[in-house]
């Protein structure tokens, strides 16, 4: 009988990671279907040498419409840091089917690009000139309607190009959409541009003060898409008082009325500027036109907003003249979200499947133990109490340890060793407060579990190390299969696994390096989390329910980011003013919140697992892999100078 069990068990999660495939690909079309346009546009990824002399990355949108006899319009897109081509796709699916060409490329050390360091990174506009300069070699690009939109970094990148743009003997970019991003204001500005990891923050940015008000942009149409709380753009300084002025105001500064004035020195009797006007003027006999469209959200938010969305394709439609029947609010552009949702959900459920899966194989025997039983709490008296006293300590002990690493300035850290401060923030915040977890379960086992009976073996802690051995084969067995499944949505669908903020695509294998440098900081959080929640705390002290367990398990897991954040963020929708941390600090809103999902979704995959094996090792392995995964390729690879 129990043999029969466990062939129909077997199969059961072999079926469940086929379905889990089949979620994979029917989110796959979907997001093509999306950004093809129903096959009206087609999607082409590209690696060339770029006119500097270095490897470029590039994905371009080509709707039916623009052939060689009828050139299109173009739009060439820079994203933000942490970010990569494939990450925010939403304006340019947009774009392409009002029929421009779009062209979406990786900064140079993000994605497919080459790795520079950190000065030679900013030449040709970090990649956006060199995307504009291949543009005007294609056939069926229109070179006289070239525009250029970037976000955040992006943004910089913007900056650094027109300065060569202005200085080239034929200008090549006509029209300009800044989004999450300053315009440039005052000529003191083009001295030391951009942001630089480790290096600048918005502090910084928001006290040049000294230099002159001028026109950067000539009689290009430059438009700005702002968000009422961008923690880090839109910063500027009272003269008087030397404190950074509320960013809902934005539209009553200096820096906004200067820029919608075409370089005018604002004065008290410069009317404050008003959301999605277009501001005009005559320059060299061409009309150019200045906007800011104020909207609510914040810094990354503008890539998703529909507001936001509409606003990219009125500016670029009108910019440069581009009639289309599609109205500015008709989006196709929300199918794409929902289909690399769909896609992100069905990979962890294949994880979590696969490995159930192969745990039954013969290979791998030893890595599962059958079922675990949860533990009543009451059979040892005062476990509650121990229970909810551990959690509350741990918890308070990774707020401040966080904090920490964030004063170190760690999330921004670029070294000869660690070249990727994101990654190496995120794996040394979890693996700081799970060793300390860790300390705090030592005590608790010898001064109150060991006393009222309670065995190591009771709790799935123990294992040989030929188990270990398979169970590490196993996890590797599992990510692989699972970056397999990536690699086919990026080679059939041309598209990737994302939600919202988090993304996960194909990456080049020298970013194998830049990984492994930080895989043991990842295994260590990951696998102390997994026995943590897991070994330790699989009873009922939270609860009968199984599932109520595991949400509460998974929340204080992400408690300290989605706190500390979420009381920064508090505080700056209250004062609209982003400094409760310090104005030297801004980011720690954003970089702590990009790290919440992933400790939230990561426990109930190494519970999914360890509930069907008994084995806490194999879920903690298998998300240390992944999470390392999704943290590195999101972000920069920078060598020092």
């Amino acid at each position: 009988m129990s043999r029969t069990w466990h062939y129909i068990k077997t199969h059961v999660y072999g079926a469940a990671t086929i379905l889990a495939v089949a979620l994979c690909i029917i989110g796959s079309c979907l997001a093509n279907l999306a950004q093809t346009d129903f096959g009206k546009v087609d999607k082409e990824n590209l690696i060339i040498e770029s006119s500097s002399g270095h490897r470029l990355g590039i994905n371009m949108l080509k709707p039916d419409t623009a052939t060689d006899k009828t050139p299109a319009p173009t739009i060439v897109f820079s994203h933000g840091g942490n970010g990569m081509k494939e990450k925010w796709d939403n304006y340019q699916i947009e774009w392409a089917r009002r029929g421009f060409v779009v062209l979406s490329f990786d900064l140079y050390g993000m994605g497919d690009s080459e790795i520079l360091n950190n000065t030679d990174w900013l030449v040709n506009g970090r990649g956006l000139y060199d995307t504009v300069k291949y543009a005007t070699t294609l056939p069926f690009v229109d070179k006289d309607k070239i525009g250029v939109s970037g976000q955040s970094r992006g943004g910089n990148t913007i900056h650094e190009t027109i300065l060569l743009d202005n200085e080239a003997k034929t200008p090549l970019i006509k029209a300009i959409l800044y989004v999450s991003r300053d315009a440039v204001y005052k000529d003191n500005e083009t001295q030391a541009f951009g942001y630089v990891p480790g290096k600048t923050t918005s502090a910084q940015a928001a006290s040049k003060n000294n230099g002159e008000y001028f026109n950067y942009y000539g009689n290009r149409d430059v438009g700005i898409i702002a968000g009422k709380f961008d923690q880090y753009s839109f910063k500027e300084t009272d003269k008087t008082t030397g404190k950074m002025l509320p960013n809902p105001d934005y539209l009553k500064h200096n820096n906004a009325k200067s820029f919608l004035n075409f370089g005018i020195t604002p004065d008290a009797s410069t009317p404050d500027g008003v959301s999605g006007k277009w501001y005009t003027k005559t320059i060299d006999g061409k009309e150019a036109a200045r906007v800011i469209y104020m909207e609510n959200g914040f810094h990354t938010s503008q890539l998703f907003q529909p507001r936001s969305t509409t606003n990219a394709v009125e500016f670029m439609t009108r910019a440069l003249n581009v009639d289309t029947t599609l109205k500015s609010t008709n989006r196709i552009y929300p199918l794409r979200m929902i289909g690399s949702t769909i896609g992100f959900l069905g990979m962890f459920l294949f994880v979590v499947f696969f490995a159930l899966w192969l745990s039954r194989m013969p290979l791998f025997r030893g890595t599962s133990r059958g079922e675990a039983v949860m533990r009543v709490a009451a059979a040892h008296p005062g476990s509650k109490r121990w229970a909810w006293g551990c959690l509350i300590v741990t918890t308070l002990f990774a707020t401040v340890s966080t904090l920490s690493l964030y004063y170190l300035g760690v999330d921004t850290h670029i070294g000869s060793f660690f070249r990727q401060g994101q990654p190496l923030f995120s794996a040394a915040m979890l693996a700081i407060s799970s060793v300390f977890t860790g300390l705090v379960t030592f005590v608790w086992y010898h001064c109150f579990a060991k006393k009222n009976g309670m065995d190591l073996d009771e709790i799935d802690i123990k294992t040989t190390i030929f188990d270990l051995f398979k169970t590490i084969v196993l996890a590797l067995t599992v990510t692989g299969g699972t970056l397999l499944l990536v690699w086919g949505a990026q080679y059939f669908f041309k598209t990737n696994f994302a939600f919202l903020y988090w993304c996960i695509v194909p990456f080049p294998a020298y970013k194998i390096i830049e990984m492994l440098k930080v895989l043991p900081i990842f295994l260590i959080g990951y696998v102390i989390s997994s026995i943590f929640v897991n070994c330790m705390n699989y009873n009922t002290s939270y609860g009968r329910n199984k599932i109520v367990n595991i949400l509460v398990l998974a929340a204080v897991t992400a408690a300290v980011p989605a706190l500390v954040s979420g009381a920064g963020w508090t505080w700056f929708m209250v004062t609209g003013v982003n400094d409760m941390f310090g104005a030297a600090y801004t980011r720690i809103v954003d970089n702590l919140f990009l790290t919440i999902f992933l400790l939230f979704v990561t426990p109930l995959t190494a519970r999914g697992i360890y509930a069907k094996t008994r084995n806490p090792y194999l879920g903690g392995i298998v998300n240390a892999i992944l999470a390392m995964v999704i943290t590195c390729v999101n972000s920069q690879i920078v060598f020092p100078a």
